[in-house]
């Protein structure tokens, strides 16, 4: 089976490779380009012409679900940066590993009276792998930023571990 990469979705929304996108101004982008090649805007006359409107619509769609989500949105930009980085850099530290386990540990083990407290230090911890991980992209330090993004899946599995406890 041959696999063909998926289209870069910032190039699908004509937006700059970059983190910080305006969250509005992306939606309201996502809902012209939707617009714009929405079947009723655009009756085919061969079944070539449908087949293609169908798939910019899926184009458009698959972008908008990377585009919105920071962490998605961080992935697609590392990717675009430097193919293959978040495959090399799967590998972490052994230290954070084990501080990852004595977390999810914690979120196991959490009371009801516990859970604000560690949802608190959760979102800081996430918080603070983003800050990082602009500090990375901003450097051009791409193999630090895809450790951080890996990183920082322990802790948002952490946090959804946690709200799924309530």
């Amino acid at each position: 089976m041959i696999h063909v990469p998926a289209p870069d979705a910032f190039a699908v929304f004509g937006v700059a490779r970059t983190l910080d996108l305006d969250e509005p101004e992306l939606e309201l982008r996502y809902l012209k380009l939707s617009r714009d090649c929405h079947p009723d805007h655009n009756r085919a006359q061969t079944s070539t012409d449908c087949v293609a409107v169908l798939q910019r619509s899926a184009e458009i769609n698959d972008a908008w679900n990377v585009l919105r989500d920071p962490w998605r949105r961080a992935r697609a930009l590392l990717e675009a940066e430097s193919q293959g980085v978040l495959n090399r850099n799967k590998k972490l530290d052994p230290m954070f590993l084990m501080e990852a386990l004595e977390l999810a540990e914690e979120v196991a083990h959490a009371d009801s009276d516990g859970q604000e407290v560690l949802t608190k230090k959760l979102n800081a911890a996430i918080d603070a792998d983003y800050q990082a991980l602009r500090a990375d992209v901003a450097k051009a330090d791409f193999d630090t930023a895809a450790k951080r993004v890996h990183q920082s899946h322990y802790h948002l599995k952490a946090l959804h571990d946690l709200e799924a406890k309530s």
